[in-house]
């Protein structure tokens, strides 16, 4: 073979080898990423307690929530007069590169739903459903309520897709599948007030808590403290902390639990931002802890068709509890309260009052310590 013909043969299989080179290359530049879609939910168990742990029911309400709502109930939130837990605000982000359409069952085994939006496909009990659901880009339609303020469009401000159901000539749109509900069962997690701001806080349940904070908030002021993991079965002895901090740092703090756990940060804000005069600025002593998610695949199963590629739900247990101390305030308000003086028994109503929903939950255990200190009985 010549010099000649040897190098022309060699070009040209060089000039393949590059050919093919580019054509790969053009295939990876024009190949897109697999179509993901995701769902995240955010939401709150709310639980009261005495100073020996023992759960309290109390009186949840549907006051905060706009008009457009659907529920069974106005302001006794799902016609419950007390319950031992108030499911509060579970909210379900959808993403995707692209429009879809998909259905959403959750259920609550051992509660019943009390309030939605946009509407169930048929009437909610333990579960609720939607069917047919549009998960849009873009939404041609003004959201409800856009003018209005208020803690639930707080959870708005994300880069969700838009949610719309559509049924007979009614079409409701939203960012965001929005639900509450109420039960009688016990959260995993037991705290008990000792007195002298000392609290054992225990891990009654099967699955470890992820986080918890311990919080003060009295007079406008605010104390708290951050803890770790606790395992299955653990219990933790704490001090109430006495250094005073600002909401601010307090919010700094949950979101970043809340970004560990796999919220995205705007979901985070926006959780926090939604429940932050309640976490913080609503007097007493509570604990704030997160979910596992066993826990909350247990208490509140779904199922989504078609199924995500990754579905991430980060839940908060919110339980407020009273020190000895505290009930030993309650108790005498409780007895000016039944006194003879009209004019003292409207204070210490009015001081009463500041315990919000949990008000008669703690007035009715007030009462009946003053009755067994007296030797009555009493059957509650």
């Amino acid at each position: 073979m010549n010099t000649f013909r040897a190098g022309r043969i060699v070009s040209a299989a060089m000039k393949h080898s590059l050919l093919v080179m580019l054509a790969l290359w053009a295939g990876d530049v024009g190949a897109k990423e697999p179509e993901k879609f995701v769902v995240h939910e955010w939401g709150t168990f709310s639980t009261f307690s005495g100073s020996d742990g023992k759960n309290l029911k109390f009186h949840p309400n549907d006051s905060d929530l706009p008009e457009f709502v659907h529920g069974r109930h106005r302001n006794v939130k799902g016609g419950v007069a007390d319950v031992l837990v108030s499911l509060e605000t579970p909210v379900m982000y959808f993403y995707s590169d692209r429009d879809r359409t998909v259905s959403v069952q959750v259920d609550f085994p051992k509660g019943v739903m009390t309030d939605w939006y946009p509407q169930a496909s048929r009437p909610p009990t333990h579960d609720l459903r939607w069917d047919n659901i549009k998960l849009l880009t873009k939404c041609g339609r003004q959201l409800p309520g856009e003018s209005e303020k208020g803690r639930y469009f707080a959870a708005r401000e994300t880069d969700s897709l838009f949610v719309e159901i559509a049924e007979n000539d009614r079409r409701e749109s939203e960012k965001f599948l929005f639900y509450r509900g109420v039960g009688d069962f016990g959260m995993p997690l037991k705290v008990r007030a000792q007195g002298s701001g000392v609290f054992n806080v225990k891990n009654t349940g099967k699955d470890m808590v992820p986080a918890f904070i311990l919080l003060r908030s009295q007079d406008g002021k605010i104390a708290f403290q951050k803890f770790g993991r606790l395992e299955a079965g653990a219990e933790l002895k704490v001090e109430e902390p006495s250094a005073a901090s600002t909401t601010d740092k307090l919010a700094v703090t949950v979101i970043a639990l809340l970004i560990e756990q796999g919220l995205y940060e705007k979901e985070a804000r926006a959780m926090v931002k939604t429940w932050r005069s309640d976490w913080f600025s609503e007097e007493g002593t509570r604990v704030l802890y997160l979910v596992s998610e066993p826990v909350t695949a247990d208490f509140l199963p779904v199922k989504i068709e078609p199924k995500p590629d990754q579905i991430v739900r980060v839940m908060v247990g919110r339980h407020d509890v009273l020190s000895p101390e505290r009930e030993r305030d309650i108790d005498s308000l409780v007895k000016r309260v039944n006194g003879e003086s009209n004019q003292d028994a409207k204070l210490a109503d009015q001081a009463l009052n500041k315990l919000g929903r949990y008000r008669w939950a703690a007035q009715y255990a007030a009462e009946a310590r003053i009755k067994a200190n007296a030797g009555v009985r009493t059957d509650r």
